[in-house]
């Protein structure tokens, strides 16, 4: 098996918040690195940005795009909401829809984009923690399609899986029939090969269940509002409407009896045959609040399901294995797939874990990178390799919420992360101190 080489850097340390650095290669030696600071859980408080002409040996001054810490209103405090509201997106550019239009289509010559955002009932600062603690539904996702024609021409709609529903107005931000119906994420826009675009759709599971002609209260009644499952999206270019027509794949879906969660941040790779190979993070967790019905001893580990049709059809979920049956216990934790350049094979990096001590999201050590069989798209065990765990003197750790990047000079990937909850000391009881490491991985061919 080709061997997998890491080395480590640590590139800075912030006592009183998580500092988390991206970067992206734009070719021509221009390269961006953003960095977001956070002093609450799940929540960005400042975004800042730089650039590199040189593939990274000088830089520009960080840009402000916005802070918390400066004095600034919370950046998604809507101002009509007496109720203190907030409405986020992942790049604050696109607010408040959150979406642009990013892949060019050459079969219409269009350039779409499929994107969303949160609201937040009583803010982030308070409804997103009052779901938690005391299960309330203040957590509701919107998602968007968006085109924009060869003549400048942009055309932005809301997702809709139900009637009934509408746009955001932000005169009347707690509409209900933006806030109460189609609750749904989206994103990751591709190509097909056969030239039609493609997206990902989270619906919750009160949609997916509608959709799929299965009876939520028996499949899952514990809190289908809030919890989600998945849907590929499929456009195909109708020249005489001037626009798409979609369909939709069967829903994947989890029972509250397989997955207190539903299903989390799922992921997606091609592999031989045109097969579509997709896995996603469970959850074991037990939360009364949210009325979960998992059993005490359910394991965690990665699901995984797949498509030979070019994803109009999936097969039913089944737990993740490697090539030796092993399954892939993992808790509920980020995961991605990376191709390399280099030798050309598909890796993935993510958390395993001894099955007995998967409790939920943790624990998140060790992180690690395998390859994946593009057969049958299973992990090769014996290429499994740890890029980084606990260390000397340390009883716990959180190794997750990472990001990547290939070096267009060098062909390594480029992983980076920022280390938190040291110790058992947890962000959510007001230990924020972090560290922020880089990774060099390096493959043979």
């Amino acid at each position: 098996m080709a061997k997998i080489n890491v080395v480590s850097k640590l590139r800075s340390v912030c006592e009183d918040a998580e500092e988390t650095f991206s970067r992206t290669y734009c070719g021509n030696g221009l390269v961006k690195e953003q960095k977001n600071v956070t002093k609450e859980v799940d929540y960005f408080g400042g975004y800042f940005t730089r650039e590199s002409k040189d593939n990274g040996k000088t830089w520009s001054e960080w840009e402000t795009h916005f802070s918390d810490d400066n004095g600034d209103v919370r950046h998604g405090k809507l101002e009509n909401s007496p109720e203190g509201d907030e409405l986020l997106t992942f790049d604050v550019t696109t607010f408040p829809y959150g979406v642009r239009p990013t892949l060019y289509d050459p079969k219409s010559g269009c350039t779409v984009g499929a994107g969303g955002n949160w609201y937040y009932l009583n803010g982030h600062d308070k409804g997103y923690f009052a779901w938690w603690e005391k299960g309330e539904d203040n957590v509701r996702p919107h998602a968007y399609f968006m085109i924009r024609y060869p003549d400048g021409r942009e055309v932005r709609r809301l997702i809709e899986l139900e009637e009934g529903g509408a746009d955001f107005d932000p005169e009347n931000p707690r509409n209900p029939a933006y806030v109460d119906k189609n609750r749904i994420s989206a994103g990751n826009m591709r190509l097909l090969p056969d030239g039609d675009i493609a997206f990902e759709l989270y619906p919750n599971m009160r949609l997916c269940c509608e959709m799929a002609g299965v009876d939520v209260n028996t499949f899952f009644p514990s809190c289908p509002e809030t919890q989600q499952g998945w849907v590929f999206v499929r456009g195909h270019w109708n020249a005489e409407k001037q626009d798409y027509d979609f369909t939709y794949s069967n829903p994947v879906m989890l029972s509250d009896l397989q997955s207190s969660r539903g299903i989390m941040e799922p992921l997606m790779a091609d592999i031989a045959g045109g097969r579509k190979l997709l896995v996603f993070r469970g959850s074991n967790m037990q939360l009364d609040v949210w009325k979960t019905r998992i059993s005490p001893a359910a394991p965690g580990f990665k699901w995984y399901t797949y498509s030979d049709d070019g994803g109009r059809t999936f097969v039913p979920p089944m737990p993740w294995h490697f090539d030796t049956r092993e399954v892939v216990y993992s808790p509920a934790s980020m995961s991605t797939f990376f191709r390399s350049k280099k030798n050309g094979k598909l890796y993935w990096i993510g958390n395993i874990v001894d099955p007995w001590l998967i409790d939920g999201n943790q624990p998140r050590y060790p992180l690690q990178i395998c390859e994946v069989d593009e057969e049958h798209g299973y992990l090769i065990k014996d290429t499994l390799t740890v890029i980084e765990t606990i260390r000397d003197g340390q009883t716990s750790i959180e190794l997750s919420n990472f990001v990547l990047a290939e070096n267009p000079e060098t062909l390594e990937l480029e992983l980076r992360i920022t280390k938190c909850n040291f110790d058992g000391k947890c962000q959510e009881e007001g230990y924020w101190y972090s560290e922020a490491w880089e990774y060099y991985i390096s493959f043979e061919e």
